[in-house]
């Protein structure tokens, strides 16, 4: 198979591309995008995932009663579309199709799927770009609804200095994440965020990966449950989503862009990742 076919639109980015998004690195400073894994985390609609749960399997305490050396594991049980993740492009049918055009029924077993499982998602690396809308429009977040227009990302990108190129990754601020530390349930009751036009609009700059500090990255609830940027993106494009980022520190630091590395886990038929992004300036 090519690798556009393979890898999607991480395929755009190229071995010159990773070595530019190095260079960017000059102050060694980490900006740490993820959120904790544990019952409080972000759990996505209500009713729609498996939520987490973390149960001690092994204590030292039972441990201790067959001699001096004891250990301690655990059980976690709950999807991997809640608090940071990145989505395969088989978290989408549309119409029972997925991305490259297969029948759902055709390349899905109870154990997972058979093509595009999160484990075939390379390692990202490369330049990503971050866009604060919420900055930009002055409030600490856009309110529920909130369709982030074409216009919303060229003045955001104006005002930042930065340009889109081939191969970036392109990470939207509407500072709702922080609504999840104060009013859980507002905080998913809906979202703004990157509907499929401006969506669109990104790809065809070059975009490889969208990112937001959403649980779902559109604005939700759904204007229309049939053109959606989760369509648009994981079944037509190829273009792999990362939702629930934290990204306050980079816009209080006033970071645009800087080396993004995010490493999703090998989890064979899934349909996505607990991730842990970072960027370095």
């Amino acid at each position: 198979m090519e690798a556009q076919d393979v890898f999607g639109a991480l395929a755009r980015i190229a071995p010159a591309d990773l070595l530019s998004a190095l260079s960017l690195v000059k102050q060694g400073k980490t900006y740490d995008l993820g959120l904790e894994i544990n019952e409080r985390i972000p759990q996505g609609g209500p009713g729609a995932f498996t939520p987490f749960s973390y149960l001690t399997r092994v204590s030292p305490e039972e441990m201790g009663k067959q001699g001096p050396f004891q250990f301690s594991a655990e059980t976690i049980i709950g999807s991997l579309h809640v608090s940071t993740h990145i989505d395969a492009f088989v978290h989408i049918q549309y119409e029972n199709r997925i991305f490259g055009g297969a029948q759902a029924a055709e390349v899905r077993t109870d154990r997972g799927w058979t093509q595009y499982g999160i484990e075939t998602v390379k390692p990202i690396i490369g330049r990503c770009v971050i866009l604060d809308i919420a900055g930009l429009k002055g409030v600490e977040a856009l309110h529920d609804g909130y369709d982030i227009t074409i216009d919303d990302l060229q003045q955001a990108m104006t005002a930042q200095g930065v340009s889109i190129r081939q191969g970036d990754i392109v990470i939207v601020r509407t500072g709702k994440i922080r609504e999840f530390y104060t009013d859980i349930k507002a905080f998913q009751a809906g979202e703004p965020g990157v509907g499929p036009t401006a969506a669109e609009w990104l790809y065809e700059q070059g975009m490889a990966v969208l990112g937001t500090d959403t649980t779902g990255t559109e604005p939700l609830p759904f204007k229309d449950p049939a053109v959606t940027t989760h369509r648009a993106m994981l079944v037509e494009h190829g273009v792999h989503l990362i939702e629930n980022l934290y990204l306050d520190d980079v816009a209080a630091d006033g970071v645009s862009e800087g080396c993004f590395i995010c490493l999703p886990l090998k989890f064979t038929g899934a349909t996505g990742s607990w991730v842990r992004p970072v960027v370095l300036v």
